[in-house]
């Protein structure tokens, strides 16, 4: 349904995207990987419109991203990393605003609402948002014209725990209403958690591209990770370390573990469960 064929943009003497090709099935949600300067930002603003080509191919839904631009953008929406509205104005003049740009539906800009959880909020002013609430706010504005496709840039930074997981679930259930997702993260337990597929880049060029059970088939359930604020007592307990301040266990010996972290006055940051090898396969094909 996007269809990316030998895809080549340079800027002066900086390749950014080298005959990039890639697939994304309709009604999935796509996870594209890359370190800073991979050329995910370029392939993003490409895809938008926002510039133009150097060679290569792009087909969306069956139309040229060049010769059906106009098409397209009527289809299409980006969620961008900056936040996008006006700060001196409430939820409601900010979706009214842009609601009118786009000549949106009022199913559209109540469906928009609705999936953000924005109704109590709808009259406060946008500058008195939490962070959350003003990327919901963001995410919302993206929705209101009614797109089949959805471009976010790492709509997450910079957020709460809570609010992510809002955010998460929200986007997770855009396949329900049949909307494609392209989702861009350096939060690899966020691309593990939503994404159907993965395609990692890397100097602009395609590394992988795989279902994410597929990279994920080898995940270790069994496994605990203790992250701990670091104490020099932890070296001399004889534990299994990954670096200085966290701890490899099992399910098995957590609990006589915690027992002994509390005993000697070692502090949990976080537990996490299972190894990712989503991200250990990352580091590995783009050290």
């Amino acid at each position: 349904m996007l269809k990316v064929t030998e895809l080549t943009k340079s800027y002066g003497d900086v390749t950014a995207l080298n005959a990039l090709s890639l697939t994304v099935q309709e009604g999935s949600v796509f996870g594209l990987l890359g370190v800073n300067g991979a050329g995910k930002t370029t392939l993003l603003s490409i895809l938008n419109g926002l510039i133009g080509i150097d060679s290569g191919k792009i087909e969306l839904f069956g139309l040229d991203i060049i010769k059906d631009r106009k098409e397209i953008n009527s289809i299409s929406s980006i969620i961008p990393q900056h936040l996008a509205f006006y700060e001196n104005l409430s939820v409601k003049e900010n979706i009214n605003f842009f609601a009118s740009l786009q000549n949106a539906s009022k199913s559209a800009i109540s469906n928009a609402i609705e999936i953000n959880s924005l109704e109590g909020l709808y009259k406060q002013k946008a500058s008195t948002l939490s962070g959350g609430q003003k990327r919901r706010l963001n995410i919302a504005i993206g929705l209101l014209n009614n797109p089949k496709i959805i471009y976010f840039d790492e709509p997450t930074v910079g957020i709460d725990p809570k609010s992510r997981n809002e955010i998460l679930d929200s986007i997770a259930s855009y396949k329900e209403l049949g909307i494609t997702v392209v989702y861009t993260s350096h939060y690899m337990n966020e691309i593990e958690r939503i994404c159907d597929e993965v395609a990692i880049i890397d100097k602009g060029e395609l590394i992988k591209q795989a279902k994410l059970d597929d990279l994920l088939s080898n995940r270790s359930s069994d496994k605990i990770l203790i992250e701990t604020i670091f104490n020099t007592k932890l070296s001399s307990l004889g534990l299994k370390l990954l670096d200085a301040a966290t701890i490899e266990s099992s399910q098995k010996e957590l609990t006589q573990l915690l027992t002994l972290l509390e005993n000697n006055q070692i502090f949990i940051k976080q537990i996490r469960y299972g190894s990712s090898n989503l991200e250990k396969y990352f580091l590995e094909v783009t050290a």
